[in-house]
């Protein structure tokens, strides 16, 4: 595939005709295609320019001083950028992209208003609809010079830019002076982005957090883990909004019974640890589990433990987890395999402490404890029944999927 000229790769993928649907199919499969081809590249070359002549738009000025012909580090071709205040009337704030002719515009793109009254950043965006996650986005990343933003973001993410997003990928840089290319390829410029987009989100989710220390159960148990009899008692609608009641957290618990639970971050994961995911870690009566470790020991562990790479862009999971749940029948293997070690151990009518890590998980290894937490598990009249019965005991279960 031939490098076309500034964003004009990118931006083609907007223009496809046709039918919504075929539309939009079309668009997010061309999209995905596009950033997999440019996904190896380490910088643009400067090409010997062409393409049309829009230095006229260099005599318009405007506010924000985006208007001008900006030359692609692609391939040294013209584009013209138009910033636009107003429109029939009414205040749009839009970013007007030429490449076909001066007079009618291939794309309007929409200023991110917040983050320029309050930080000066320039950061316009264009998604096709509510159900087409492919995005594209134009940084000011210095006057004159402008980064052309390609990706994917979830769906539930349209109002803002994503910290860090891992899909977020610089596709082309261009500036209204072509020596200003000499000093830019496409790695400087990304540095740049995720260096705007992390200092944006880092000042949105310090406003987050100020909200969440309102709320006692995150002001007291951010860094640890609350403890619970089903994950009922630990479940709320809005991650934002911490309402579930401490007087439901318990402080010990009968070894065998439900326990459910859930941590509360200092900092969401993608913020602490971009790029990370969670793990856990069991200690109890002398033994250590850890989900990641045992995913990649076995075909049985890694298929009864999945990869927790959810819920990164909160200050607390949004579903609890268990590490037996009675009512439902299910339990995290991880547990299980430190019940079965453990198993000869444990004596009737002793007490146990059961301490939960969560870690920021990347690269194989466990690079930081995120939040912890210590729950005392009592040997207590229903735990032989509740482990060891010769078919439904738990540490039973767990010794016939090994055996299988």
């Amino acid at each position: 595939m031939k490098t076309a000229t500034m964003i004009t790769a990118v931006l083609s993928l907007f223009l496809i005709v046709g039918t919504v649907h075929q539309a939009e199919a079309q668009f997010g499969k061309k999209a995905k295609e596009l950033l997999a081809k440019k996904k190896g590249d380490k910088g643009g070359k400067k090409g010997k320019g062409g393409g049309g002549d829009f230095s006229s738009f260099n005599d318009e000025t405007d506010e924000m001083g985006m208007t001008g012909e900006y030359f692609s580090i692609s391939d040294g071709k013209g584009s013209g950028l138009r910033f636009v205040k107003e429109a029939e009337g009414k205040v749009v704030n839009e970013l007007h992209y030429y490449d076909s002719n001066k007079k009618t515009p291939d794309l309007k793109l929409t200023l991110y208003e917040n983050y320029f009254r309050k930080n000066q950043t320039k950061l316009f965006f264009n998604w096709r609809s509510a159900s087409a996650s492919s995005y594209m986005e134009v940084i000011e990343v210095a006057p004159g010079v402008v980064a052309i933003v390609g990706g994917d973001r979830s769906l539930n993410s349209y109002d803002e830019p994503i910290a860090l997003d891992a899909n977020r990928k610089v596709m082309d840089v261009g500036a209204k002076d072509k020596a200003a290319l000499e000093t830019w390829d496409l790695e400087t410029a990304q540095a740049k982005v995720d260096m705007i987009i992390g200092a944006l989100n880092s000042e949105k989710m310090a406003k987050t957090k100020k909200k969440l220390e309102r709320f006692d159960v995150y002001k007291n148990y951010k860094g640890k883990i609350a403890f619970a009899k089903g994950t009922n008692y630990l479940r709320n609608g809005d991650p934002d909004k911490p309402t579930e009641k401490s007087s439901n957290f318990i402080t010990k618990r009968e070894l065998g019974e439900t326990v459910a639970f859930k941590p509360y971050f200092e900092q969401p994961l993608e913020v602490s640890h971009p790029g990370a995911w969670f793990n856990i870690t069991y200690e109890m009566a002398g033994v250590t589990t850890d989900r990641e470790a045992l995913r990649k020991s076995s075909s049985v562990y890694a298929s009864n433990i999945p990869q927790m790479d959810d819920d990164q862009q909160y200050f607390m999971w949004f579903y609890p987890k268990v590490t037996i749940n009675n009512s439902n029948n299910v339990a995290d293997y991880a547990f299980l395999e430190l019940l079965r070690q453990g198993q000869d151990t444990f004596q009737k009518g002793k007490t146990y402490d059961l301490k939960i890590t969560v870690w920021a998980h990347k690269d194989g290894e466990n690079i930081a404890a995120v939040a912890t937490g210590t729950i005392p598990l009592e040997y207590g009249t229903n735990t032989e029944k509740l482990l060891f019965d010769p078919v439904d005991g738990w540490v039973t279960k767990v010794e016939d999927v090994l055996d299988e």
